[in-house]
């Protein structure tokens, strides 16, 4: 199995970037963490982070770095050694993609080739972690048990072309220069500190709130909800024995149409079983594809096992939403 030491992650003020930094210091490994701070990070400078090590009495170290990948040069894996990276950076809520598509190109695409470029520069890379979406598939239909790696790529979103262009990119530096790549493709991620513009936080906080949920067309796209937690383990699974130039698919098999993800939370949150009277109908996205499976065989064989049921999943997210102290760094949407 491969151990890393010092590790580079992107987007490590992101939702998932975050929840595996923490995750991924208890190994007592070394982690630089290099974000923008958009409007959808959460907190992680370098004192927060650092007294949470010592409070652990982990060995760790932690160091922040705040800058757009874009601009990234070698000196940062020189001088700190790096030896593993774990690319999580991207702009990810498709709704924003239909209306500033270039800056999502300018993220995904040419932040992974900056990002791939410095790797290979520097030379002494063992693992490049490339994190993408099951997004790059396209739309399936009811009948399809789930898409496979090999299965032909067919994004229907600006957001998704960007991530399937990337993913191009980190499979050419395999072939063309021996960078030790690897892909994930997951489905949608819910948990803590994820920024309340995805469904399942911004459901919750409505609802906290006494606000309406707002629901695309019918409210009738189905999606594939995984604990941030398993997609932790997922992800730590594939960087330690994962095959080189392979692509894991990360996924449940908890699926749910919009109403059904409402249904839920209004009976946990509002003890109310008449859930419509909480949502507001809007018009549906441009191109709302509607449904995504992925067949996850690839990850259970590497000894992969999702651990959180859903409905434990949604009552500990709720209570992390619950908690003012928690929520104070989205202030700016409340």
């Amino acid at each position: 199995d491969y151990s890393p030491k010092n590790i580079l992650i992107t987007g490590g003020a992101g939702f998932i970037g975050s929840n595996f930094i923490y995750y991924i210091l208890k190994d007592n490994v070394n982690v630089v963490n290099i974000d923008c701070m958009s409007y959808c990070s959460t907190d992680m400078n370098e004192e927060t982070v650092n007294t949470w090590i010592k409070n652990n009495g982990l060995k760790s170290t932690y160091k922040f770095i705040q800058q757009n990948i874009t601009g990234i040069n070698v000196k940062v894996f020189e001088e700190n050694n790096i030896d593993t990276v774990v690319h999580f950076a991207a702009q990810s809520h498709v709704d924003n993609s239909f209306g500033n598509s270039v800056n999502f190109t300018m993220d995904n695409v040419l932040g992974t080739h900056i990002m791939l470029e410095c790797s290979r520069e520097y030379g002494k890379i063992k693992r490049f972690i490339h994190i993408s979406t099951d997004e790059v598939y396209g739309e399936v239909d009811m009948e399809n048990e789930g898409c496979i790696e090999k299965s032909i790529l067919n994004p229907t979103n600006p957001y998704a072309a960007t991530k399937a262009a990337a993913e191009m990119l980190v499979t050419s530096y395999y072939h063309s220069f021996k960078l030790p790549v690897i892909i994930t493709r997951g489905n949608n991620v819910y948990g803590p500190r994820q920024y309340p513009e995805k469904i399942i936080p911004a459901f919750i906080s409505n609802l906290l709130n006494n606000t309406k949920c707002k629901i695309h067309g019918k409210g009738i796209a189905r999606r594939n909800f995984i604990h941030v937690n398993d997609v932790c383990t997922a992800i730590e699974t594939i960087l330690c024995k994962g095959k080189l130039n392979e692509i894991y698919n990360i996924g449940t098999t908890n699926e749910y149409n919009v109403i059904e993800i409402l249904q839920k939370l209004v009976a946990i949150i509002k003890n109310d079983s008449d859930y419509l009277q909480y949502a507001d109908f809007v018009e549906d996205r441009l191109f709302n594809d509607f449904r995504y499976c992925i067949n996850t065989t690839k990850l259970k064989d590497l000894g992969w096992k999702e651990q959180i049921p859903f409905a434990k999943g949604l009552k500990d997210t709720i209570n992390w939403y619950s908690d003012p102290n928690n929520i104070k760094n989205f202030s700016k949407i409340y």
